[in-house]
């Protein structure tokens, strides 16, 4: 049998996580019972996943003519894939995943490092955007900011499943630009009062007596 190419390698590679993953969606992580070396499968899967959705954005932000259009471009396509009919089943599979990683350590690694991936890259955005004058504040914690941004794609994407009808997803979207904008404010106490200096295990009344 003549040696395949790298690409041709690639190839094969790419078409068996593709057919894995639409089982994986079909039928669930556990149900799905005809795929061989399924703890390598789908990590290819979690990494491919993370990869495509990474290199979308990277391509949104570097064709935007400025970071302002990128902002732009990037929020239309959150608000497209939080329309997506499929987003539900992915969220699924994301659901076994990561209820396997807690008893898997390899496979809860490759989550972790394919969150990670998206996270890291929101918060280049965010320092890209400070640098540019999108946020009144020119030392905008770039870690945070990206870290609370990802907690919410993750919750909005959790309860658009578990609450279904009950959830607001276009209120929630809505919302969730508002708070990001600044035009959504409330009377609150001093914050800086509150959270600062904000440290691991130190408890609030703790931090608001020193």
């Amino acid at each position: 049998m003549p040696k395949l190419k790298p690409q041709e390698l690639e190839t094969r590679r790419k078409e068996i996580v593709d057919a894995a993953r639409a089982c994986f969606l079909r039928n669930g992580f556990h149900r799905t019972t005809t795929v061989g070396g399924k703890d390598e499968i789908i990590a290819a899967v979690i990494q491919e996943t993370a990869n495509e959705m990474v290199g979308r954005f990277r391509a949104l932000i570097d064709s935007a003519g400025d970071i302002r259009q990128a902002f732009a471009d990037i929020s239309s396509l959150f608000i497209d894939t939080m329309h997506d009919p499929n987003i539900d089943n992915l969220v699924r599979l994301d659901i076994e995943i990561w209820a396997e990683g807690l008893k898997n350590a390899k496979l809860y690694e490759i989550c972790k490092q394919s969150w990670g991936m998206r996270r890291e890259l929101m918060e280049h955005f965010v320092r890209r955007g400070a640098e540019s004058g999108i946020y009144s504040m020119p030392d905008v914690d770039a870690r945070g900011l990206s870290s609370l941004l990802v907690a919410t794609l993750l919750g909005m994407r959790i309860g658009k499943v578990l609450l279904k009808d009950d959830f607001d997803l276009n209120g929630a979207i809505a919302a969730m630009f508002l708070v990001h904008s600044g035009r959504l404010t409330t009377e609150l106490p001093d914050l800086n009062e509150i959270m600062a200096p904000v440290t691991p295990g130190t408890p609030a009344a703790a931090r608001r007596a020193s």
